[in-house]
C-alpha cells in the first residue's frame, strides 16, 4: 500500500486536525501507511493519539515579536511566518526537504502548508491541497507584498534546485484542490473553476451535553482569549434569558468564574455539536470557518467577533448572506447586549441561514471525503 503524508504547518486550534481527521481514518483503514507532520503536538495527540495515527513535529519559523498590525493578506500572513527572511525561509523548507526524503511520501495531503509546497517543487512529490478559500488564495488576488516573498522562495528554490515561481498563485497550482468550505462562505468569493466539497471536519475528543431545560432560546458559543468585544460578550451571555452553551478552550480565569448561572454550560473542552444543533437558536463565535459552515447548514444565525483577517473575511460573507452580523472591536457591553437580544427576536437571521440550509440540505461531508480518498489512492497508484 501507499504512503501518504498529512501536512499543516500554519493557523491554530482544531479546525485543520478536524479536517485531516476523516481523511487520516479512512487511508488507514484502507491499509495505507498515514504520517501527519502538524504545527500543534498536543492537538494532534488528542485527535490522532487515540487512533494511533502516528505525527511528528512540523518545521516551522521562529516568529518574530507579536506586531501591531495584523497580515491584510496571504503574502502578508507568509512574511510574517518566515518568508520575508530568505535564510529562516531555507532553513523551513530545508527542513520540510529532509522530512519528505525521510518518508518518501507517495502524496502528500497539504492543509495550509505553504512551505512544504515549496519542499515538495524540491523533491517531486505529488500534492493535494484541501484547504478553505483563505488558505488557497485565488491567483488574481491583489497582493502588495507577494514580490518580496516570491523573491525569497525563488532565491531558496534556486539553491536548492527546485522549479521556480512565475507568481506566488503557482504555488497552488498542483494535481487537485479540494475548496473546504461553499461558494457563498469562500473568503475571496466564489471561483467557479474550483472544487468545493464543504466542511468535512470531524472531532474525536469531545464532551457530550445537552441543552438545559426551561429556556425559550438556545444559544451555542465558542469564544477565544483573543475573541474581539469577549468582556462584553461574556456578561451578556451570563444575563442572557435564554440557556447557553460555551465551548472557551483559553478563555481568562477571572472570565471564567464569571459564566455562572443555572442554564449556562462553560468547558475549555470542545462539545458534540450534533445534538445541539436542532433547537440552537443563535451562534456567537470568533467566525472560524469550520463552526459557521457546521451551523449554518443547520439554519443557525450567526453573531460574530472575528480575531484576525481569516475570521473577517468569513463574517463578511455571512454579512453578504444575510444570515449574521459582525460586531465592531469596540462595542460595550450595552451594544453586544442590544445586538444579540435583537437577533433572538428577529426572525430575518434564521431565514436566510435557514434558506442556506435548505440550498445544500443534501450535502453529505462522509461522501466528500470518500471522494478525497479515491482521488489520494489513485495519485498514489501513478507515484
Amino acid at each position: 500500500m501507499s504512503r501518504i503524508l498529512l501536512a499543516w504547518e500554519l493557523g491554530s486550534n482544531l479546525g485543520h486536525l478536524s479536517r485531516l481527521l476523516p481523511l487520516a481514518r479512512r487511508l488507514t483503514a484502507h491499509g495505507h501507511g498515514v504520517l501527519a507532520v502538524v504545527r500543534d503536538l498536543t492537538a494532534a495527540a488528542q485527535t490522532f493519539g487515540p487512533l494511533g495515527i502516528p505525527f511528528i513535529q512540523a518545521p516551522r519559523a521562529k516568529l518574530p515579536q507579536p506586531i501591531d498590525v495584523l497580515p491584510a493578506n496571504y503574502a502578508d500572513l507568509l512574511s510574517y511566518h518566515g518568508w520575508a527572511d530568505v535564510s529562516a525561509l531555507w532553513a523551513v523548507v530545508q527542513a520540510w526537504v529532509t522530512v519528505l526524503r525521510m518518508a518518501a511520501p507517495q502524496v502528500m495531503i497539504i492543509d495550509h502548508a505553504p512551505t512544504a509546497l515549496l519542499a515538495a517543487r524540491i523533491t517531486g512529490t505529488a500534492c493535494v491541497i484541501v484547504g478553505t478559500g483563505f488558505e488557497i488564495p485565488p491567483a488574481d488576488e491583489a497582493i502588495r507584498s507577494e514580490a518580496h516573498v516570491l523573491e525569497n522562495a525563488n532565491r531558496v528554490l534556486t539553491a536548492l534546485r527546485g522549479a521556480r515561481l512565475s507568481a506566488l498563485s503557482e504555488l497552488f497550482a498542483i494535481e487537485r484542490r479540494w475548496m473546504s468550505t461553499f461558494p457563498e462562505l469562500d473568503h475571496y468569493g466564489p471561483r467557479p473553476r474550483e472544487t468545493y466539497i464543504g466542511p468535512i471536519n470531524q472531532i474525536v475528543a469531545v464532551d457530550r451535553v445537552e441543552w438545559p431545560s426551561g429556556f425559550e432560546k438556545r444559544v451555542f458559543a465558542y469564544l477565544r482569549a483573543d475573541t474581539p468585544c469577549l468582556r462584553s460578550i461574556v456578561p451578556t451571555l451570563k444575563d442572557l434569558d435564554a440557556a447557553v452553551i460555551c465551548y472557551a478552550p483559553s478563555m481568562p480565569r477571572d472570565l471564567v468564574g464569571t459564566l455562572s448561572r443555572p442554564g449556562l454550560v462553560v468547558s475549555p473542552r470542545p462539545f458534540d455539536l450534533k445534538p445541539l444543533l436542532e433547537r440552537m437558536s443563535l451562534c456567537v463565535s470568533y467566525s472560524p470557518a469550520a463552526t459557521v459552515s457546521t451551523t449554518l447548514l443547520n439554519g443557525i444565525p450567526q453573531l460574530l467577533s472575528p480575531s484576525h483577517l481569516e475570521t473577517e473575511l468569513t463574517a463578511s460573507r455571512v454579512q453578504t448572506l444575510g444570515a449574521g452580523l459582525t460586531l465592531r472591536a469596540d462595542q460595550s457591553e450595552s451594544d453586544v447586549r442590544t445586538v444579540l437580544n435583537g437577533m433572538l427576536r428577529a426572525p430575518g437571521f434564521g431565514a436566510r441561514a435557514a434558506a442556506f440550509a435548505q440550498k445544500y440540505r443534501k450535502y453529505n461531508p462522509a461522501q466528500e471525503a470518500d471522494m478525497v480518498v479515491s482521488h489520494v489512492e489513485a495519485l498514489a497508484s501513478r507515484a
